[in-house]
């Protein structure tokens, strides 16, 4: 059974990395605020609040250069800043989480989900959750 090592509002940084069609990786840090935590999925929700650091590698682990970079693919990155989604407990050891392209496309719903609820539930605001708390 995992166990959430953060507790409500307080940050841990989270590594995602997707491997674009070149076959090159896009690894990008962020700064992830815990706003939920499901203990009967063993999840966290948490708010990216900041893009720290990025960085592209080709096939071999090599650095890209900034006029090489997949600049479409780094605009979609930084517009992950605010998403919420969830993650989980065992993200916060560190290691970096490999993702389908897709989720960064928005193909798959994985940064979206969260911030566009259906009108029913337009009521229901994770956020007032971490406020009340």
């Amino acid at each position: 059974m995992a166990e959430a090592n953060y507790d409500l509002g307080k940050p841990f940084s989270v590594q995602f990395v997707w491997r674009i069609p070149n076959r090159d990786f896009l690894r990008a840090l962020f700064v992830a605020e815990v706003i939920h935590q499901d203990l009967v999925s063993e999840k966290y929700v948490v708010r990216l609040n900041e893009f720290l650091a990025g960085r592209q590698e080709d096939n071999e682990g090599n650095m890209r250069s900034a006029e090489e970079l997949a600049r479409d693919y780094w605009y979609l990155v930084d517009k992950l800043t605010g998403r919420k989604i969830s993650l989980a407990f065992e993200v916060d050891d560190g290691r970096p989480l490999w993702l389908r392209l897709e989720t960064l496309t928005g193909e798959h719903n994985f940064f979206t989900r969260l911030n566009e609820l259906p009108s029913a539930l337009s009521d229901w605001n994770l956020d007032d959750q971490n406020e009340e708390e």
